[in-house]
């Protein structure tokens, strides 16, 4: 009878031997939650930005209308800009920098797409010509507000 209880008993404790290293082996990795909704359901699904949400809003400046106010002529001090009309009635928009240093960028905007040029810092550049090559950028916003690239 004892024999019979001690074969139980290593039964046993092998089987718990099993489960703990079978959980050990499992992934400890936190299991990621949804993305809470921005200002839609399906926008969170997208991964969507709002712009007006972005850090980078807030040193905006509108440059895919009509003309260039004074604010954002000053943002693009350095930069030449280009907007061809295309085929389809989308434009293209090219920024193309007084320093050779830097790489022209090219955007495609759809028709109710905005562009904005983001300038970090105003004060780095002297006159017409661009200083730093690290903080302008550009970024195209959808008619709904989104940041598309």
């Amino acid at each position: 009878m004892v024999k019979a209880n001690i074969i139980g008993l290593v039964a046993v404790l092998a089987l718990v031997l099993v489960l703990l290293t079978a959980c050990a082996n499992q992934s400890t990795a936190p299991v990621s939650s949804p993305t809470p909704a921005i200002n839609t359901p399906a926008a969170a699904d997208s991964g969507k930005v709002k712009f007006s949400d972005s850090p980078d809003s807030k040193n905006a400046f509108l440059i895919s209308g009509d003309a260039l106010d004074a604010d954002a002529k000053a943002a693009m001090a350095g930069f030449d800009m280009k907007k061809t009309v295309l085929a389809d009635g989308s434009f293209q928009i090219t920024l193309t920098s007084t320093n050779p240093e830097y790489k022209d960028q090219s955007y495609t905007l759809k028709q109710g797409e905005k562009l904005y040029f983001i300038e970090r810092f105003m004060g780095d550049d002297v006159g017409t010509e661009e200083k730093n090559l690290k903080d302008d950028i550009a970024i195209i916003v959808d008619a709904d507000g989104y940041i598309v690239n």
